[in-house]
C-alpha cells in the first residue's frame, strides 16, 4: 500500500518552449496498415475515400502524401479516391523542384470520370441506365419490408411504371445534371405531387424549379457579384444563343473566382475539359452547361433553349443535345467574359 501511495503521489513536469508542432509517423501507419492486411491473407481490404475536395485545399497535398507513403504501398489493399477535380489538389511543389502529395498519371491513375456516365450531355444510354439503376435500387431498399407493394424487377420496368412515357424520365435525367442528390430530390418531390398517378412533365418541371430555388438559389444570391454574372450568361446563352451549354478558356483569369462560386453552387456544370475550337487553333477550351432549373421557366416558351449546342458539321447542323466528339463543330460557344466586365463598368 505505502509504494503504491507514493507512486500516486510522484509528480513529474516538462517544459517546453518554441512553437508546438504535431507530426505524423508515416512508417508507423504504413506498419499498423500492413498487419491488417496480412491478418486477411485471402481477401483484398478497399479503403474508399470520399468527398475529398472538403479537406482544406493547403492540406490536400499533405493528406495525399501520407496515402502515397503509408498506402500506396501495402500489399492487398487498394484505395480509391473520389473528388472534384475543380477543387482538388493533390500535389504541391517543394523549394528543391520536387513534390509532396500524389502525382496523377505517375503515383496514381485518374481515368475515371463520373460525369462521363451520369451528365445526359455525354451520353444518353449510359445517364440514363445509371439513373434508372440509382432510383430503381432506392425504391426496393425502401419498401423491402412491404408485402402490400410489388416493384418492378428490373430498372427499366421500373421506369416504364413510373414514368408516363420515356421522355419524361429523361427530362429528370437532364434535370440532375448529373447529381444524384438532385435526381432524387426533384423525383421525391414529383412523385408527391403525382400522387397515385404516373410522374408527368410538369411534375418533373415543377420539382426542378422548386427544388433550384430551395437548394441553389440562395447560395448564389448570397453573392451580388456572382448573381450578375449568372444572370449575364443567362442572357448570352440561352437568350441571345439559345443554347444550354458555352465554352470557356482555360485558365481565363477573368472572374474565374465567380465561375468557380457558380461551379460550387451547382449552378454551372463541367461538361467536358480540354476541348479545342476551329477558330482558336491551339486554345483549350472547358465545357460548361447551365442548371436546368435557371431555365426550366423558359421550356413552355419562345425563348425555350433550343438544346445544348449549336453545331455546324458535315453529317448534321443545327442544335443537339449530345454533340460529336470533335467539339471543333460548335458554333457561336464561347463565352467572353472580358464583356461582361465592360457591361458593368
Amino acid at each position: 500500500g505505502r509504494i503504491e501511495s507514493e507512486s500516486e503521489a510522484a509528480e513529474s513536469s516538462v517544459r517546453v518552449s518554441g512553437p508546438v508542432r504535431h507530426r505524423v509517423h508515416f512508417g508507423a501507419v504504413y506498419q499498423l496498415l500492413q498487419q491488417i492486411a496480412d491478418g486477411l491473407p485471402h481477401e483484398r481490404v478497399w479503403i474508399l475515400l470520399d468527398e475529398w475536395s472538403e479537406i482544406p485545399i493547403e492540406l490536400q497535398p499533405i493528406l495525399a502524401d501520407l496515402i502515397k507513403r503509408a498506402l500506396f504501398p501495402l500489399r492487398g489493399i487498394t484505395v480509391k479516391i473520389a473528388a472534384i477535380e475543380q477543387r482538388s489538389r493533390f500535389r504541391a511543389q517543394t523549394a528543391g523542384g520536387g513534390y509532396v502529395g500524389i502525382e496523377l498519371g505517375a503515383d496514381a491513375a485518374a481515368d475515371i470520370d463520373l460525369d462521363d456516365f451520369m451528365v445526359f450531355g455525354n451520353d444518353e444510354e449510359l445517364a440514363r441506365s445509371f439513373f434508372a439503376e440509382l432510383l430503381h435500387r432506392h425504391v426496393l431498399s425502401a419498401l423491402e419490408q412491404r408485402d402490400d407493394v410489388i416493384v418492378p424487377g428490373s430498372a427499366a420496368s421500373f421506369v416504364q411504371e413510373a414514368f408516363t412515357q420515356r421522355p419524361v424520365f429523361d427530362e429528370l435525367v437532364k434535370a440532375a445534371e448529373g447529381v444524384p442528390r438532385d435526381a432524387i430530390n426533384i423525383v421525391s418531390y414529383a412523385a408527391r405531387v403525382a400522387d397515385n398517378s404516373a410522374i408527368g412533365m410538369p411534375n418533373v418541371r415543377q420539382a426542378a424549379r422548386r427544388w433550384y430555388l430551395q437548394d441553389k438559389e440562395a447560395a448564389v444570391s448570397a453573392n451580388p457579384e456572382a448573381r450578375a454574372l449568372l444572370n449575364w450568361i443567362i442572357d448570352e446563352v440561352i437568350q441571345g444563343r439559345r443554347a444550354r451549354a458555352f465554352l470557356l478558356r482555360q485558365g481565363e483569369p477573368m472572374r474565374s473566382d465567380l465561375i468557380r462560386s457558380l461551379y460550387d453552387a451547382r449552378v454551372l456544370h463541367v461538361i467536358k475539359k480540354g476541348v479545342s475550337s476551329r477558330d482558336h487553333a491551339g486554345v483549350r477550351f472547358d465545357v460548361y452547361a447551365i442548371d436546368y432549373g435557371c431555365y426550366v421557366e423558359l421550356l413552355t416558351t419562345a425563348r425555350a433553349p433550343a438544346g445544348l449546342f449549336e453545331v455546324d458539321g458535315d453529317d448534321v447542323s443545327g442544335f443537339v443535345e449530345v454533340p460529336a466528339d470533335d467539339y471543333r463543330s460548335i458554333r457561336r460557344a464561347i463565352l467572353d467574359l472580358a464583356r461582361f466586365e465592360e457591361e458593368r463598368a
